[in-house]
């Protein structure tokens, strides 16, 4: 049973002590003080008040803001208690500290979901992909609420006992729906919830919206997907593959374009006239891993000089929303390019091993320029750490793990090794 109490911090003192609020609850124990001072002999130990003489009329103001401040402390407990959320020590007191003084009008943060809508717009206004965050991660956080059968909040999910994250965890491996309809995401998409989730938590914290607490248990899972790259004869098929569609050809241009620059998507299809200087590219990227966003400075290459060439140096456009559309797009130009060599992946779906054979067009994607542009260069002997400067990595761990080097290229590569 939540309860409060008052007693003084130093009774036995011969002149005045502080009057401490004692709140217990859940097995917990509050402490704060209420910042009232009052001579030791007015106070009566089993009233938990000021005695009421007329020797200190000060009583009467000060029985009031205690009994103000019980108020307070038990509306919030039971405001905690309606959304199902047992509170820490730490979270009752900020809110109690927030209202004790104003005791008629207990103001609570916006919830959980108000402050995700506002980080949803934020990611609008910074003209970002919003869709991981406003589709996935939101329809999977609606699912793991209605499963928990709580209102979600801050508090539940920094609170240990209430298994959200195992809750959720089991949810998205073993109950959600994939993209074939079916139970079950592989295990790089329950990673990439959990990191989507932690970028939003910290978003909050960065802007003191919760107080910021350890997100160690959202382990960021992953599993070693092998995306794939092109190689130079394949990019030379989709060079020189004859398309008519004004679309294609656009398509197949930027994505070029992607390969020989690293740039993302967001990026390669939309440079400006004002980006071409001195045969280079000058491109502050929307996105890096370089927290200081620096501007890249990128040679222009053979083939996208004559790319530019075509479009009288103003570099085509596309519509930033439409990555689903471009990946469909230079699927079907691979596969007009011939690039239908059978691959094999292997994938962690639903918590069992899965093995599948595709044709490699069917797994190009707006992606694979990056991975293209590293591995390839890489394969030519360009330092990785030059490489690095372009593609915008900032450790040589994750650069290695990006690159796509196949056993047969790695052996041929390295064949003077063993001479």
């Amino acid at each position: 049973m939540a309860e409060a109490k008052f007693n003084l911090k130093n009774k036995k003192s011969k002149t005045k002590s502080l009057i401490n609020l004692i709140f217990n609850f859940n097995t917990q124990r509050l402490k704060i003080s209420t910042g009232i001072s009052i001579p030791v002999k007015y106070w009566s130990e089993s009233k938990q008040r000021v005695k009421e003489l007329i020797e200190f009329p000060e009583y009467a103001n000060i029985n009031q803001k205690l009994n103000e401040m019980d108020n307070v402390i038990t509306k919030i407990y039971f405001r905690y208690q309606e959304q199902g959320i047992i509170p820490d020590t730490n979270s009752l007191k900020n809110e109690f500290l927030k209202n004790k003084d104003n005791p008629r009008k207990i103001t609570f943060a916006k919830n959980f979901w108000h402050h995700f809508d506002e980080f949803v717009e934020f990611k609008k206004k910074s003209k970002g992909d919003v869709r991981d965050y406003d589709n996935s991660l939101r329809k999977h956080l609606k699912k793991t609420e209605e499963i928990l059968n709580h209102p979600l909040s801050f508090e539940l999910i920094k609170n240990r006992e209430s298994s959200f994250f195992e809750i959720m965890d089991e949810y998205l491996t073993y109950q959600a729906i994939n993209s074939k309809g079916e139970k079950g995401l592989t295990t790089g998409t329950v990673g990439k919830q959990f990191k989507n989730l932690k970028v939003f938590l910290n978003w909050c914290f960065d802007r003191d919206i919760y107080p910021r607490f350890s997100l160690k248990i959202f382990v960021t899972k992953s599993e070693n997907v092998d995306n794939i790259y092109l190689t130079e004869k394949e990019v030379d098929s989709i060079v020189a593959v004859k398309l008519e569609d004004k679309k294609d050809i656009l398509v197949r241009d930027l994505f070029i374009i992607g390969c020989e620059t690293a740039l993302r998507f967001s990026d390669f299809t939309n440079l400006t006239k004002d980006c071409i200087i001195d045969n280079e590219i000058h491109f502050r990227p929307k996105k890096t891993l370089n927290s200081s966003n620096k501007k890249v400075i990128i040679p222009i290459s053979t083939r996208v000089h004559e790319i530019l060439k075509k479009y009288k140096y103003i570099p085509p456009t596309f519509k930033t929303n439409s990555v689903s559309e471009f990946n469909k797009t230079i699927r079907n130009i691979c596969k007009e390019a011939k690039i239908t060599s059978e691959i094999k992946k292997e994938r962690n779906i639903a918590g069992k091993n899965i093995t599948e054979f595709k044709k490699k067009y069917e797994e190009v994607s707006s992606h694979t320029c990056r991975r293209t542009f590293c591995t390839l260069k890489f394969l030519k002997g360009m330092p990785a750490q030059a490489i690095m400067k372009f593609s915008g990595h900032t450790t040589e761990r994750n650069f290695l793990r990006y690159l796509k080097l196949d056993a047969e290229l790695t052996a041929k590569k390295y064949a003077d090794y063993f001479k």
